[in-house]
């Protein structure tokens, strides 16, 4: 199998932090970090302005983990995801029509820093259970869990837009080894859209 784990090979339109992927960036994301690699998948908005606020950061809220305002970083620099949970490049916002809106963060983290433990009971949420995101405008998005699923790293198919849905893929890695991945889809329920 063809390794396509580690930052995406291209450059989103809007973010700065494409200047951070450096090899030593590469590598955290290899290797596995409490985050698990990230997979590079094809562009949802390569090339294009995904529309939105002009300010691409989100604001998640998990109300059955204790997750509130949770600043959603757009960049898979070390240092955001050091901070808190990243919105993965080129994946879908959730104000986009058939968008799979893709936010990883840390299941462990490093303590003293908003990535500690914020993802350490993903694996506790259940079909039907809120996801909110909420733009930069104020404008609020919320999503019911459909399922829940433990995959491998070089596992691309849960990056990808399903069609005629909007989702969210919440992602973080297994313990005690970060071997596999958790991840975490939800369907849009509440929210506007507008077309891609």
């Amino acid at each position: 199998m063809e390794n396509l784990q580690g930052p995406p090979e291209f450059r989103d339109w809007d973010d700065p932090a494409a200047e951070d992927y450096t090899p030593e960036t590469a590598r955290f994301f290899r290797t596995g970090g409490s985050a698990g690699a990230i997979p590079a998948v094809k562009p949802f908005n390569f090339g294009r302005d995904p529309g939105g606020p002009e300010d691409k950061t989100l604001y998640l809220t998990v109300p059955k983990i204790g997750l509130e305002n949770v600043e959603v970083y757009n960049s898979l620099s070390e240092e955001a995801l050091t901070d808190s949970a990243v919105h993965v490049p080129a994946t879908g916002f959730p104000w986009q029509e058939g968008a799979n809106t893709y936010i990883a963060g840390h299941r462990l983290g490093y303590p003293g820093t908003g990535s500690y433990r914020i993802f350490y009971d993903l694996d506790r949420l259940e079909e039907g259970d809120e996801i909110i995101l909420r733009d930069a405008a104020g404008n609020e998005y919320t999503y019911r869990v459909t399922r829940t699923l433990v995959t491998d790293p070089y596992d691309v198919e849960v990056m990808n837009p399903v069609e005629g849905r909007n989702i969210v893929t919440l992602q973080t890695c297994t313990l005690p080894d970060y071997r596999d991945r958790i991840v975490v889809q939800g369907e849009m329920v509440e929210g506007e859209t507008i077309p891609s």
